[in-house]
Formats: C-alpha cells, structure tokens, sequence
C-alpha cells in the first residue's frame, strides 16, 4: 500500500514537474523570440485605474477641508472681464496677501501632464509638467509609494511667474498683476502666457542627471534644441538645486523670453518636441524623440492633408463646430550620444506612425509615450496618438503599443517597429465616437482598459460645464489621454502612468483638466525585462 501511494505520488509530482516545464518552456518562448510572441495577449489588472492624488506641492484645481476650492469654468457667454456665470477658473490661485497659494493635504493632480516616470527601488519619481492655463508652467517632482495613485510633493523649479491673475474669473487670464499694477498677459503674444518650459525628462548619461524641457516660447517651440540643466545630487530632491525661475521675466518689457543663466542647450536634434525614452547601445546612448515641424504639410498633396474635424468627432459635440486642420508633421527619430548634450541623428523610426494618412483609424500623430526593454532584447513602447479626428499634432486620442522588429544591439535597431495595438484596438483611448453612415466607431474595439464614470469629480465641482448628452465626459480622460510612461512593476505586470483631460481642450472644462492617472496591465509572465 505504501509503495502504492508512493507510485501515486511520484507519479503526480512528476506530472507536476512535467506541466512547469511545459510553461517554463512557454515563458522561454516569450523571452527569447525574436519576432515576439506572436500571440500576445496584453489584459488589464481589474482595479487598478486611478485619478491620481498629490500631497503639498502649488495650487491645484481642487481642493477640500480648511481650504476648500473649485477652481472650474467655461468659455464667457457674458461681456467682461469679470464675468458672470462662467465659474471662477482661478478660484484660490492667491491667498489673502497676494501670494501664491499652494495645495493642502492630498488633491486631485491638476493641473499636471506630460510625466516622466521612473523607478528608484520601489519608490517612483515623477517629474511633471505643472501648467494652469495661460497663467504659470514649472516642472515638479513628487514620489509615490504606491505605483502612482498618490504622491508626495518634493520640490518645483524653473516655473514662469510668481504673479495672481488679475481677475480669477477670466478664463483666459488676459492680465496680471505685477506689483499693483494691471499687466498684459495672456492677451499679449509678446508675454509667456503658459508658454514656458514643458515636458520634462530625465535621462542618467555617464553618471551625469539632466532634465531636458521643450522651450514654448513664441518663434522657439519646436524649432530651438531642448533647454538642459544638470541635476545636483541633495537629500531635498533632484530639483532643489534648480533656480525657481526658467526665464528672466515672463514679461516681454523684462527679457522674455531670455533664459536663465544656467540653461545650456542640446545639439544636434530635429525640431525636438518630447524625449520617448533612451537605450544604451555599446559605448552610447541612444535616444528616441518626437520630432515635430510646425505646418510642415502644407506642401503635401490636398488628399494627404486634413479636413475640418468630422461632424461626430468629439471636439465638434462639445465645441458645437469643428476643429480646423493642423498642418504639423510629427516624426520619431533616434539620435545616439556620448556626453548628453550632443546628439548624431541617426534617423526616423518606421513602423509607428504616417504623417501622410488621413484615415481615422490610422497614427498620424505620435506625440508622446516611453520605452522599456523585453526580456528577449527587443524594445516595446507605449504611446500616446491621434489623427484628424482630433486635428491636433499633440496626439492624445489614444494610448497604444508598438515593439521593435529586432533585439536592439545598436542604435540602428530603434529604427523598426511594429504597432501592436493601435487606435482600433488600444489599450485605453478616450470616448468612443460613432460615424452615422457605417455607422462605424472609433475605435473599432472596446480600448483594453475599458471603463466608464472614472472621475473623481462630481456635476457640482466642475459646473457651470455640462457633459454632452450621449454618455460622453464620464472619464478624466474623455477628451485627450497621452504620455504614458511605463514601469516594470513585477514579472508580468507594468504600470502606467499618463495624462488626461476630461474633454478635448481645456478651455472646454476649466475644472477637469491635465490629469494625472495610472493603471496596470499584464503581459505572459517574464515577456518584460526585469530592470535589475
């Protein structure tokens, strides 16, 4: 009988054995083929969305207890400034002395966007673009402990202006006051508005920090090279040792917009927009960016161009009337360096997007995104895209997936992508629109992380703006999601961290704006390089 059950035993063990190494020999099939595999499922972890929190840090949209606020509005119906029942889109940006207010306790983080993401340990470090509209831009770091549904404020720096808006009702903060004195702002194309330094990354190059920032400023967006400051190690944050102010004034009579005196400047970079993310090949560092070049379509043939925004596109449901085209053309290139200042082109990246399409369901836009390593050698990208659906060179539409066709040894190898999931199939996209004569939607496929009612801002907060009738505006991302930054979070999961607005432009919802969000996704266990 012993023996029996001894057999029995032995037996099941070795069935046990024998189904381990069938998955163990699967997992291998992930990390070692070299077109990937083919059957890749990508699922979301359920739960896992979340409208991200901030401890401290500057003002924010919203805020409860003691120092309660909603700072909401929509475009003026009435003449002013001041207006009247539009909301009040600065409600508490000062205190009572003509300071800067700053956030109590923890807030929705808005207004944020554009996140570079990366991974300290177990703690994240966030650097973000704060930007409340047409009034003040600076990065912030923060950490989060907690794979990005809250964070901890840690220092801001490089921000535009230290002045209120004059009149907190004025949606478009034509004027500020400087000292007493009622100053042109946003009404003044020669004054920074929000047009200061934005989308920050960070990259390690040779042992050396440096945070890289577009220059908004009028006649230098998109055509200077990136503004670079090299981060001082401190107990106080990456940022501390940055000055307050990126510019000498935000006011044209002041200097803007001349830099500070520590900026420096890369070399070497086409119209660089955004840095996606970078990869070490060999003895340099090769870097993948967004190039964009403003009008650049113009010379396009009428049929590679875009029309006006479609009847049903979203912009047009809320705005009433549509978007007109953009005429921008964006481009991922891979430039390679050895110092972290100057760069050596080595191309445009194929594969990813088509600046000549004009189908709804294809990327001509790709704005924004990050990359991380699979385990097989191969690189794989989140994105952020869009199209003439949105008429927006930005491209926030949706976020999508891509991955090498190579294992990346060289520079040359981020040259070739596959997308994986695009906008008929997405891992999360903002609302769904139909077009009545298919009827056809988009996208074609519910998005991977397909949820509904996540805001967690009520009617109240963010009135006197009314979501279109239809369903639409449920989601803090509804209108735009895009810079997603992905983080290896164990063997099979990745977590991502974006940005979202409630609808199209903020214009729209002065009160659900420049969201920080997060959420998970699984991949076949061990397809993602682990990062240690």
């Amino acid at each position: 009988m012993k023996i029996k059950n001894l057999l029995c035993g032995l037996g099941a063990s070795l069935i046990a054995l024998s189904a381990s190494l069938a998955a163990r020999a699967d997992d291998d099939n992930y990390r070692h083929s070299p077109e990937g595999y083919k059957g890749l499922r990508i699922s979301y972890v359920p739960n896992s969305l979340a409208q991200s929190v901030i401890k401290d840090g500057p003002w924010t949209l919203h805020e409860s207890g003691h120092f309660k606020h909603d700072a909401s509005g929509i475009v003026p119906t009435t003449a002013g400034p001041p207006y009247s029942g539009s909301g009040v889109p600065y409600a508490a940006y000062c205190n009572a002395a003509g300071a800067l207010a700053v956030n109590h306790g923890f807030s929705l983080m808005q207004p944020y966007y554009f996140p570079f993401v990366r991974r300290r340990g177990d703690i994240l470090e966030g650097f973000f673009d704060y930007r409340p509209r047409n009034e003040q831009e600076a990065a912030v770091e923060a950490i989060s402990t907690d794979w990005g549904a809250s964070w901890i404020f840690k220092g801001e720096a490089l921000a535009l202006n230290p002045y209120c808006p004059w009149d907190p009702t004025d949606p478009d903060n034509l004027n500020v006051n400087v000292n007493g004195v009622k100053t042109a702002y946003g009404s003044s194309s020669a004054n920074a508005a929000d047009n200061g330094l934005g989308h920050p990354v960070v990259l390690n190059i040779n042992g050396v920090q440096r945070i890289y920032q577009l220059n908004r400023a009028n006649n230098h967006i998109d055509s200077d090279q990136l503004v670079v400051h090299t981060l001082r190690p401190s107990p106080e944050g990456s940022l501390s040792k940055l000055p307050d102010f990126g510019y000498v004034s935000p006011l044209a009579s002041g200097g803007y917009p001349k830099l500070e005196s520590t900026a420096t400047a890369t070399s070497g970079l086409v119209n660089p927009d955004a840095i996606l993310g970078a990869a070490p090949t060999g003895t340099t560092t090769a870097v993948l960016y967004v190039e964009k070049t403003l009008n650049g379509d113009t010379s396009f043939p009428a049929a590679q161009q875009c029309s006006n925004t479609p009847a049903f596109a979203l912009t047009n449901l809320i705005n009433g009337k549509p978007r007109k085209p953009n005429h921008d053309v964006t481009a991922v290139r891979v430039a390679t360096t050895t110092d972290g200042v100057n760069f050596t082109d080595v191309g445009v990246a194929s594969g990813l997007s088509d600046p000549t399409t004009v189908a709804l369901n294809g990327i001509r836009y790709l704005g924004s995104g990050s990359i991380l390593p699979l385990a097989d050698g191969r690189y794989g990208m989140f994105f952020g895209a869009g199209n003439c659906l949105d008429n927006d060179s930005d491209g926030f539409h949706f976020i999508g997936y891509a991955e090498t066709t190579n294992r990346v040894t060289r520079p040359s190898d981020l040259l070739s992508w596959r997308v994986v999931n695009g906008l008929d199939n997405p891992i999360l996209s903002t609302d769904t629109v139909t077009d009545p004569s298919g009827p056809r939607p988009y996208p074609l496929n519910p998005p991977i992380v397909n949820v509904s009612g996540a805001d967690a801002l009520s009617a109240a907060q963010v009135a006197p703006f009314a979501p279109v009738a239809g369903g639409y505006n449920s989601n803090f991302f509804s209108g735009r999601v895009y810079d997603p930054q992905a983080l290896y979070t164990d063997s099979q999961t990745v977590t991502i961290v974006f940005a979202g607005y409630d609808t199209p432009q903020p214009s729209n919802n002065l009160g659900d704006y420049r969201s920080i969000g997060r959420f998970q996704v699984q991949f076949p266990r061990y397809y993602i390089a682990a990062p240690f």
